[in-house]
């Protein structure tokens, strides 16, 4: 199934690429005109025991004379078996061009790692970012973390299951708002739909709960926008909602939104393009959640 989705991505982004740069939806305008931006590639956010120096890397695009930005924290999709920053400039060029310092990561893959492998990556970049974005014009006090599909499912477990950013000397509380996209919440749900997931979390169902996000939803959470698209992969609907619901009855934020129109891939590629929902959902969510 994530070959597919890679050759279908890979497509689609072809097709969008052009008109990713101009985005200026009347649904969601910066304050001023689109800002200028400048591009840092192939950071190394990390180089200890297991460094892969094709992995361990971030980009950071930020919109120029704009100090103190909030900063967006990107992680990508492909089944935790495959994809790449690389994939992503259109990306971070659309939300930097609204005024957020953006930042797409890397992390290591299955085979070379298995769960808990990806998320312990996430939360380096995280820190690094949390300790370096000034430097970039970002304020490390307004971090928001979103994700597409795998990556949805990171940047959810990063928020709800403390241990991570602890392992780094954090606190999850630094995470100012959290954005998964069309991602896995239940991954013991996910396995019985689609058995290769196993390859990544071993067909042990207590280890495949401890790496679902809904297992680690407790009373202090950040806000969530969970959003998931119309014509999604099997279950990624129900564990959208499955998540939210459990968030509010917690007491937390959970916005709730189906993309229409669009399947897993779409939900994401049409990032950039004129009055695109998923572009305006973010931008939106941001703004209203800055201090």
């Amino acid at each position: 199934m994530y070959k597919l989705v890679r050759i279908i991505l890979a497509l689609s982004l072809a097709l969008i690429l052009g008109i990713a740069l101009s985005y200026t939806s009347s649904l969601a305008q910066p304050s001023g005109p689109p800002y200028e931006i400048d591009v840092a590639t192939n950071l190394v956010y990390y180089n200890g025991p297991g460094f892969n120096p094709q992995k361990h890397i971030l980009d950071i695009f930020s919109p120029k004379d704009l100090p103190n930005a909030p900063v967006l924290f990107f992680i990508h999709g492909g089944g935790w078996t495959e994809g790449d920053k690389s994939i992503y400039p259109f990306l971070g060029r659309t939300f930097a061009q609204q005024g957020f310092v953006t930042v797409v990561i890397s992390y290591r893959l299955t085979p070379e790692v298995q769960f808990p492998g990806h998320i312990q990556d996430v939360a380096r970049a995280f820190a690094w970012v949390y300790k370096n974005i000034a430097r970039y014009g970002g304020n490390p006090n307004q971090i928001f973390v979103t994700g597409h599909s795998a990556g949805g499912h990171l940047a959810a477990l990063l928020a709800l299951d403390k241990r991570y950013l602890l392992a780094e000397g954090l606190s999850a509380d630094l995470i100012k708002g959290d954005l998964p996209i069309s991602g896995i919440y239940n991954v013991n749900t996910h396995a019985d739909a689609y058995p290769d997931v196993k390859n990544v979390f071993t067909g042990d169902p207590d280890k495949q709960r401890d790496a679902s996000p809904v297992a680690h939803v407790s009373e202090k959470q950040p806000p969530f926008l969970i959003s998931y698209a119309q014509n999604d992969l099997l279950t990624l609907d129900a564990q959208a909602m499955e998540l939210a619901k459990l968030l509010q009855q917690k007491g937390t934020e959970a916005q709730l939104v189906m993309v229409p129109n669009v399947d897993h891939i779409g939900i994401i590629v049409t990032v950039g393009t004129p009055n695109d929902l998923t572009t305006d959902l973010i931008v939106r969510f941001v703004r209203a959640h800055l201090n």
